[in-house]
């Protein structure tokens, strides 16, 4: 309960300083002004985080402020993101939301450009799809639970599972949950990675598009203009680095970088693919149901490498079982006492 108080204190801290943003740095002119008008703010996001220590309210803060947060106030100092539209003023509502939830709305230019593109609006999977899903994330979360009993490359599945699907199924529901108040099209979170065909396939176009989106804008496009493989390698040092922040604020312990290793070495190999592609120049190209195996099977293996070890040291999994039993408890005992008066 008193984390709760924390970090609802928190939240209402978060509520006036974009309050702060929306009505005075956006009336100045875009630049290194407005850029000096927020640094109190990007600050603050810094700092919040700290005063909590539970996983599942501190790690989505911790996410939401320091990394999406402040990267869109940054952008936002610029004249650029979500939070600077070009074809209309923003309302309040729509920038409390961009600033600070997983969404990205839907742009009309990539429904013309990518024959694949889905939106909550177009692409509504069918329910026993979410079924499905959820069925299995259960079933591997009871694995994550016996991890004793289970062999090592099993377990290594169940992590990998119930992590994906457990992201989806979060930031789909805000994402549908924004659509629906805000009267927007929001853009998927994801979009079957485990269909993916290539690291470049799977990084650039099905893992987590809210957060390829940020790095884009914020990091990617200013430094292409020294080349693309800066620019690529720009890109995952910082997504690792922002990925070891987050972890170093679960734990509260030095970070041992092999996090942010994970994502320079996915960057490089990244790199190998693209070089080899333009080499072969599409004269030759492994079928989807080689590539897709040897794909995802490269992401777990690598992951069990170098992504998992630090969370397993800090008994990530354990918190968060021990967390979501207590919040159960705690929404039982509610109940009860509602009903009994």
């Amino acid at each position: 309960m008193e984390e709760i108080k924390k970090w609802i204190k928190v939240w209402v801290l978060v509520f006036v300083a974009l309050t702060y943003c929306y009505f005075i740095p956006s009336k100045i002119p875009k630049g290194r002004f407005r850029l000096i008008s927020v640094i109190p703010i990007l600050y603050l996001f810094i700092i919040l985080p700290w005063n909590l220590n539970s996983t599942l309210l501190g790690v989505p803060t911790t996410f939401i402020l320091v990394w999406l947060g402040n990267f869109n106030l940054l952008l936002f100092s610029f004249g650029k993101g979500p939070l600077s539209p070009k074809d209309r003023p923003i309302s309040f509502l729509n920038f409390l939301a961009f600033a600070c939830l997983p969404i990205k709305i839907k742009q009309t230019s990539n429904k013309n450009n990518n024959p694949s593109f889905r939106s909550f609006e177009t692409a509504k999977p069918p329910l026993h799809n979410h079924a499905i899903k959820i069925l299995v994330f259960a079933m591997l979360t009871i694995g994550c639970a016996h991890k004793q009993n289970i062999h090592p490359k099993l377990l290594l599945f169940c992590y990998c599972g119930s992590l994906y699907i457990g992201l989806e199924f979060t930031l789909l529901a805000v994402g549908v949950t924004t659509a629906k108040v805000l009267h927007l099209e929001i853009e998927p979170p994801f979009n079957s990675p485990y269909l993916s065909t290539s690291l470049q396939d799977f990084w650039g176009r099905r893992w987590n598009l809210v957060i390829s989106n940020i790095l884009r804008l914020t990091v990617y496009e200013p430094v292409k203009k020294w080349g693309q493989l800066p620019a690529q390698f720009a890109t995952f040092h910082v997504s690792g680095l922002m990925h070891e922040i987050v972890c170093f604020y679960l734990k509260r312990v030095s970070p041992t970088w092999e996090i942010t290793s994970f994502f320079l070495l996915q960057g490089f190999c990244v790199y190998l693919e693209v070089k080899v592609k333009k080499l072969v120049k599409g004269r030759w190209s492994l079928p989807p149901m080689v590539s897709i195996p040897l794909t995802v099977g490269f992401l777990m293996i690598t992951s069990s490498w170098l992504l998992f070890p630090p969370l397993i040291r800090g008994k990530f999994d354990v918190k968060s079982r021990r967390e979501i039993v207590a919040l159960i408890d705690y929404v039982k005992d509610i109940t009860e006492h509602v009903r009994t008066t």
